[in-house]
C-alpha cells in the first residue's frame, strides 16, 4: 500500500526538482528576448494566443488534471493503489507515485508528483521510462524513447509541439506542448534514458505576477 505519508504531504508536496524547473521556465522567457524569429519567439506568440482564448484544458493523465482538489487526489490515488494502478515508488524517487504505461512501444512506466496551490493541482511533475531497457544492447537508439513519449504527447493532448533550443550546448533540447492554459514541457535526463514532463497551469503562473 502507499505509504500514508505521502498522501499526508500538502503544500510541502515534494520539491525536488523545482528548482531546475524554474531555470526551464526561465529559459524560454530569455529565448523569446534574444531570437525574434525563433522557434522560442513563436511558441510565445502562440501561447499568448492559447491564453486568449480563455479556454481550459485540465486533463493530465490515468484521471488526475489541474485544478483537482488535494483530498479528491488523495482519495482517488488510494483507490487507484488498491485496484493495483497506482504504487509508491520509480526511478526519479521512492516518494513519487508509477503506474505502468500500455500505449508505448515498449513496457514503460509513467511515475509522478504533484504540486499543489490552494489545495489543489497547479503543476504536475512526471517521467516516463522504459522497463528494464538497455539502450546499449542495440535494441534502442538514445532518442528511441524521446521519439515514443512525443507521439505519446500527440496522441494524448493533439496541438503542436515547439522545439526549443538549451542555450546550454551540453544539454538536450526542450519540446513544449501548450493547449488553452495546460503547458506541457518534454525534456530528456543526460542519459536520454528518462523523459521527464512538467506540467503548469499558466493562469497560476500570471496570477504569481500580480
Amino acid at each position: 500500500m502507499i505509504a500514508y505519508q505521502f498522501w499526508g504531504i500538502k503544500n510541502k508536496c515534494l520539491k525536488v526538482g523545482s528548482r531546475f524547473l524554474k531555470i526551464i521556465g526561465f529559459t524560454l522567457l530569455i529565448g523569446v528576448l534574444g531570437c525574434n524569429r525563433s522557434n522560442e519567439a513563436k511558441y510565445k506568440v502562440y501561447e499568448k494566443k492559447e491564453l486568449a482564448k480563455k479556454i481550459r484544458e485540465d486533463s493530465l493523465f490515468k484521471g488526475l488534471y489541474l485544478k483537482m482538489p488535494f483530498k479528491e487526489f488523495r482519495t482517488y490515488s488510494f483507490d487507484m493503489n488498491v485496484k493495483g494502478h497506482f504504487k509508491q515508488g520509480g526511478q526519479k524517487s521512492p516518494n513519487w507515485v508509477q503506474c505502468k504505461l500500455e500505449e508505448m512501444t515498449y513496457p514503460a512506466t509513467l511515475t509522478f508528483y504533484p504540486q499543489f496551490k490552494n489545495d489543489s493541482i497547479n503543476e504536475m511533475n512526471a517521467a516516463i521510462y522504459y522497463e528494464n531497457a538497455k539502450f546499449k544492447d542495440g535494441i534502442f537508439e538514445k532518442d528511441s524513447l524521446l521519439l515514443d513519449v512525443l507521439n505519446l504527447m500527440d496522441k494524448w493532448y493533439g496541438g503542436k509541439t515547439f522545439k526549443i533550443k538549451s542555450p546550454n550546448f551540453y544539454k538536450e533540447d526542450i519540446y513544449v506542448k501548450v493547449k488553452g492554459n495546460r503547458r506541457i514541457t518534454v525534456y530528456p535526463d543526460a542519459s536520454g534514458q528518462i523523459i521527464n514532463l512538467w506540467y503548469v497551469d499558466l493562469t497560476n503562473l500570471n496570477e504569481d505576477k500580480l
